[in-house]
């Protein structure tokens, strides 16, 4: 993963003027810019997510307990969740090298942390969604500080692509219902009447007082199909004129065609803000596979599940179609938990956790990362892991890569899409380095520790390690891409 050129400015540090680590919905436009210039400049992006439920669905049914789940059974239950479920909360960390770091060498990150709230905006065709949440999950985050309140009152938004397509299908049939004409029903007639009958009165009136308009309304109200149907009557029976509805009533008003097409503008423009405004936190995500960045992340097997089907839209039925997904929308995908049970090779029960992980390597100072910008853990704030993420990635990825690790089995999934695959892993595996002796990136004998870096995006160690993602409690123990 080799470092990015600098920019033509020649800064080779992640810059955003007065940023915060926190994002909310009242600033995350003000910020979109610089966010996306961030994930445009960086090396690579870790990821975290804390979702509102994740396991069964108990009305769906499940693996037998006397046995261990395939990787199609996990994905088919994870598939579920994610249907069920949602992602309540998104940590991002883009992750770039800077050569030329006051401190010398390091890896500048850039941690941030978004509440995502399921909220849509009311004009967007009177779209909605169902929040599902396990009360395990809400008993789980309650006891970790997690904010609710926070979360409904300033989370940023998200549209998946899917949702998109729904409510801009939902608008065309609305412009389609606006224009066709349906006949009334006899039980109607009475209704049209008395609209009738208030238009020629007030029209009558007009001779001697021009006033410029009609309120019609009645105790009961108008719903969705009168409206329709009293609206076109009014276009059909009294050209001249037009009927606009208000929340409680019907306003009949001299037709004017300026007006009209200024009306039909700005309805469109209130639609295309609205949805601009509603894609919030997915298009950090869009641009991260527009521009195919490596992302890492830990234990992500979950993680891209829910994204698909929160960001995207909903998941393929067959594994290997989800697989298909992350191949051509991502260069390459980096499991921290993989490199973990990998890393050690003189113990059996390598530490795997990202707890024990950010404990771990608490010692190793090469390669430097920036700090956290609060003085102070935050575990289960998506932010946060992401930060912890990234910087054990850094110091794991280069231990393995400079003082070698155990070579990881080939991947036992026996997909036919996956043969060339495993023949490019053992491929690579006869060119791995015998293991030089675990610390030594903090021993003496490397002269300059500063140069420590993660391997070469080139380098025959991701063609082992990466794109393998640790699926623990199945049979085949891993999801390869």
């Amino acid at each position: 993963m080799a470092p990015l050129p600098s920019d033509p400015e020649g800064a080779d540090s992640l810059v955003m003027v007065g940023a915060k680590w926190e994002i909310e919905r009242p600033e995350f436009d003000g910020y979109l810019p610089d966010l996306l210039k961030l994930i445009e400049r960086c090396d690579f992006v870790a990821l975290d997510f804390e979702f509102a439920g994740v396991g069964r669905d108990p009305k769906r049914g499940h693996v037998p307990m006397n046995r261990k789940p395939s990787l199609a059974e996990r994905y088919q239950e994870q598939r579920a969740s994610a249907e069920s479920y949602r992602i309540m909360q998104m940590g991002i960390c883009p992750v770039k090298w800077d050569s030329k770091g006051s401190r010398g060498p390091i890896y500048d990150a850039r941690p941030f942390n978004f509440f995502v709230a399921p909220h849509v905006q009311r004009n967007l065709c009177s779209y909605d969604r169902a929040c599902l949440y396990s009360a395990r999950a809400i008993d789980f985050h309650l006891k970790n500080g997690f904010d609710f309140n926070r979360l409904y009152m300033r989370g940023c938004l998200y549209l998946g692509h899917q949702e998109e397509a729904h409510i801009q299908g939902l608008k065309r049939q609305r412009d389609e219902d606006d224009v066709t004409i349906i006949d009334p029903k006899p039980e109607d007639e009475p209704m049209l009447d008395e609209v009738r009958a208030d238009i020629v009165a007030w029209i009558k009136a007009r001779e001697d007082d021009p006033c410029k308009f009609l309120n019609i309304d009645r105790p009961e109200g108008y719903n969705g199909y009168q409206r329709r149907l009293i609206r076109q009557f009014i276009r059909r029976e009294y050209p001249e004129y037009i009927g606009i509805w208000y929340d409680n009533h019907l306003q009949v008003v001299p037709f004017n065609e300026d007006r009209e097409k200024n009306v039909a503008k700005k309805k469109e423009e209130d639609f295309q803000k609205a949805l601009k405004a509603q894609r919030g936190v997915r298009l950090l995500i869009d641009k991260i596979m527009e521009l195919k960045k490596p992302i890492v992340g830990h234990n992500l097997f979950t993680d891209l599940i829910y994204m698909h089907h929160m960001f995207i839209g909903e998941l393929p039925e067959d594994i290997n179609d989800f697989r298909t997904f992350l191949q051509q929308n991502f260069s390459l995908i980096i499991d921290t938990k993989f490199l973990a049970i990998n890393d050690d090779p003189n113990k059996s029960g390598a530490s795997s956790s990202l707890p024990e992980l950010t404990l771990k390597f608490s010692n190793q100072y090469y390669p430097d990362i920036r700090d956290f910008p609060v003085m102070k853990e935050l575990p289960h704030v998506a932010g946060y892991d992401a930060w912890c993420t990234a910087r054990c990635f850094v110091k794991l990825a280069s231990r393995m890569y400079i003082a070698g690790s155990r070579n990881p089995p080939p991947p036992m999934e026996t997909a036919p899409c996956l043969d060339a695959r495993k023949e490019e892993i053992l491929l690579a595996l006869t060119t791995r380095p015998p293991i030089a002796g675990h610390g030594k990136i903090i021993d003496t004998e490397i002269d300059d520790k500063a140069k420590v870096q993660i391997p070469a995006r080139s380098s025959n160690f991701w063609k082992v390690f990466g794109n393998r993602l640790c699926v623990n409690g199945t049979i085949e123990g891993e999801f390869t891409l």
